[in-house]
């Protein structure tokens, strides 16, 4: 199978635009970093070697999507999209999405809602996904608070295998209804 491009989404402000080769050196240095690596379900550092297996790994899979966050044309952190399942996130009414800010000055403040938002809206008015899940370390109670403030309901905990052995993660779970609630909260600040 080979990998549809996403097209670029811009909405709230932001641009979410796919990642390419050249936004490798600088994903890598994010991901690499403590405050960011503590979020993820693998720790460890990544290699300029790895990172390009992983590179060539995605832009073959329909079953993901990665984008870099930019705001007023500055680079500022990374989302993606997985459909659980392996099949195409085109198509698929269920999706998990994924998101960092790399960017300090950003996290804690609006503008960390405006690329899940344009994200959402993308998922649910674009790609017709009827759910969007989200999986957070049970322990990082700032994206648990991000995320029910963007509409997410919690589902079910779970223990995920990772290097350094099982961590507990909680499921959350978006619809329309949530995604449209929120965005109405967020919209007067977006312009």
């Amino acid at each position: 199978m080979n990998a549809v491009s996403p097209a670029n989404i811009r909405a709230y402000g932001v641009d979410l635009t796919p990642v390419q080769a050249t936004d490798l050196p600088q994903l890598r240095t994010w991901r690499n970093s403590p405050d960011i690596a503590a979020q993820m379900l693998d720790q460890r550092q990544i290699s300029p070697e790895a990172q390009q297996q992983w590179f060539t790994r995605i832009s073959a899979d329909v079953s993901q999507q990665h984008f870099v966050i930019r705001y007023k044309d500055q680079p500022v952190g990374a989302c993606n999209l997985k459909q659980p399942e392996g099949k195409a996130v085109t198509g698929s009414t269920v999706l998990e999405s994924g998101f960092y800010l790399a960017d300090p000055r950003f996290r804690g403040s609006m503008l960390a809602f405006f690329p899940a938002l344009a994200l959402n809206q993308y998922c649910f008015q674009t790609l017709g996904c009827t759910t969007l899940l989200a999986h957070v370390k049970l322990d990082n109670q700032a994206a648990l608070r991000f995320n029910q403030q963007l509409g997410y309901q919690t589902t079910q905990q779970l223990s995920q295998p990772t290097p350094e052995g099982p961590v507990l993660m909680q499921q959350m779970q978006l619809d329309l209804a949530g995604f449209t609630q929120a965005a109405s909260r967020f919209a007067r600040f977006a312009g």
